[in-house]
């Protein structure tokens, strides 16, 4: 009698002809260009702050294994005059690489806003790379916008600091490199890759060699707060991209009480970026956040110009939506997406 019932119900279900879209890694690579991810990055940021109304977007969910975690961050935002869906599930293991894996791997998916039908789905690891590449180009795009030579320390030399470098250098003229990493493996190979974009890198023997950037990008998952005020002396920007999950800090509480901290989005910060954990313990406190960047981008909000800036850069779901839904339409006007069915 089981079985009849589930024909009864599988007759229901049998006449959904809904297609969805797939785009495979290869042109995900040719849709995804430097200049398209900078603006939807830059437009995301902006959007934060003068839409607030029209943004739905949660703060990102963790869910934590032995040797990692994984995040779910969905947005829902109007983008061209269209309502647009999409999340990314996203996964941190730090075992990978021994298994020839990359630490981060993820996925993004676009849902129809009208329907609820999946319309497409794509790598996320990529793209969650070059976001986050562009975000901190984006950085000192305004808050270096008055230098256009820089001195750039680079604290961290695993994938992201390869995206770092290629967008900073896309959009400044870069002088000095100054590299720092436990790992000699990561300083010969990131030393490698920046040698072949025409960049000699200097690697640093103390963390005081930092202390004559310009800006000081910091990429590592320390749960310990490692760089103080004397390695950074004279920066003029800190993009703190490693701090995004909670527990994480990279900088002495110092630096951040001499600088204008500036967040991507006030309530992950708290809780899951680089002021999440001096918050807690008391060492600073909330109302000494200058604003977001995307009030900044917008024109709201103008940082002093003679204090250093500190972005806390967590990774927000917005940046995801926008890239992910630039990449579906201009895959869709090349004639990349392909089509499957899973109804």
């Amino acid at each position: 009698m089981e079985s009849e019932y589930i024909k009864v119900l599988w007759r229901e279900f049998r006449s959904l002809k809904i297609s969805s879209y797939y785009l495979t890694f290869e042109k995900l690579r040719r849709v995804l260009t430097l200049d398209l991810v900078l603006r939807c990055v830059e437009d995301a940021y902006r959007y934060t702050a003068v839409a607030k109304s029209e943004l739905q977007m949660p703060s990102k969910e963790y869910f934590f294994y032995e040797d990692g975690d994984m995040r779910i961050m969905p947005a829902i935002a109007k983008i061209d005059g269209e309502v647009v869906t999409g999340m990314k599930i996203v996964s941190v293991h730090f075992d990978n690489p021994k298994s020839n894996l990359p630490t981060v791997i993820g996925f993004f998916i676009l849902v129809d806003s009208k329907t609820g039908s999946l319309l497409s789905v794509f790598d996320a690891t990529y793209l969650t790379a070059m976001r986050t590449g562009a975000s901190g180009a984006v950085s000192a795009k305004y808050f270096l916008k008055n230098k256009e030579k820089i001195k750039v320390g680079i604290i961290g030399c695993g994938v992201q600091a390869r995206t770092q470098i290629i967008f900073l250098a896309h959009l400044k003229k870069i002088e000095e490199l100054v590299i720092y990493d436990i790992s000699e493996k990561a300083l010969e190979s990131f030393s490698s890759f920046v040698r072949k974009l025409g960049l000699t890198p200097r690697i640093a023997k103390t963390l005081y060699d930092f202390s004559n950037c310009d800006i000081v990008v910091t990429l590592t998952p320390s749960r310990e707060p490692f760089v103080m005020q004397e390695h950074v002396e004279n920066a003029k920007l800190i993009n703190a991209m490693g701090a995004d999950a909670p527990g994480k800090q990279e900088l002495h509480p110092q630096i951040l009480k001499n600088s204008t901290i500036i967040v991507d989005n006030l309530n992950q910060s708290v809780h899951a970026g680089e002021i999440n954990v001096p918050l807690k313990k008391g060492e600073i406190t909330k109302d000494m956040i200058f604003g977001e960047i995307g009030e900044v981008i917008a024109g709201l909000k103008t940082p002093p110009d003679n204090k250093r800036i500190v972005f806390d850069s967590t990774g927000i779901a917005i940046l995801d939506l926008f890239v992910g839904f630039g990449v579906y339409k201009e895959a869709r006007k090349m004639g990349l997406l392909k089509s499957f069915k899973i109804h």
